[in-house]
């Protein structure tokens, strides 16, 4: 992985220093939300349609093969299209995202919104919409906080996500770190 990796990076930088006139680099790495053409919009909302109708299609294979590949492949599920699938939609989200928030910051991105759902809920379903739900308002408040404060949107947004997260991470009603310990005793004084 090391060689890979250190290979890749490699590539990466003689890519950037032999493009540096048609690549602008801050932007590649951070995004550019100010740089999102229609045609990106268009985009993003093609490829966005495209995985819901996926997800919506395959729900119960995708459920099935994410909480346990190995009853799903011995039911006849086709683990190894699925696995594809969820690549492909994930590579295609990455495509979509990279512009308004750069490379770096679209991991942050894909991660926060949907580590946060878990720490708050239990159905898969339910994830979805939340991290969904997080996702847009960590985006548009991350707009606002990058206007009024004139810093970089796409850090903007991932540190609104990252916040969100640690409230969570903190203040979750079943998996909080504070109110993990407060709702055993609250149960325990419960049936005593």
């Amino acid at each position: 992985m090391a060689l890979v990796f250190s290979g890749f990076l490699a590539l990466g930088v003689m890519l950037i220093t032999t493009l540096k006139s048609k690549l602008d680099l801050h932007s590649f790495l951070f995004g550019d939300i100010l740089g999102v053409t229609g045609v990106d919009l268009w985009r993003t909302l093609l490829i966005a349609i495209a995985v819901l109708i996926g997800v919506a299609i395959f729900y119960r294979e995708l459920l099935f093969y994410c909480f346990d590949p190995l009853a799903a492949k011995a039911m006849g599920i086709p683990v190894h299209l699925i696995n594809f699938g969820l690549t492909a939609a994930i590579t295609l989200t990455i495509i979509a995202s990279m512009q308004a928030v750069g490379v770096v910051l679209v991991v942050s991105l894909l991660t926060g919104p949907a580590a946060t759902a878990y720490l708050l809920v239990k159905r898969l379903h339910m994830m979805m919409i939340i991290g969904a739900v997080i996702g847009v308002f960590a985006s548009v408040s991350g707009m606002y906080v990058s206007y009024y404060q004139n810093v970089p949107s796409g850090s903007a947004i991932v540190l609104i996500i990252s916040v969100l997260f640690l409230l969570a991470l903190l203040f979750s009603p079943s998996q909080g770190i504070l109110t993990k310990g407060k709702l055993s005793r609250r149960l325990k004084s419960l049936f005593k």
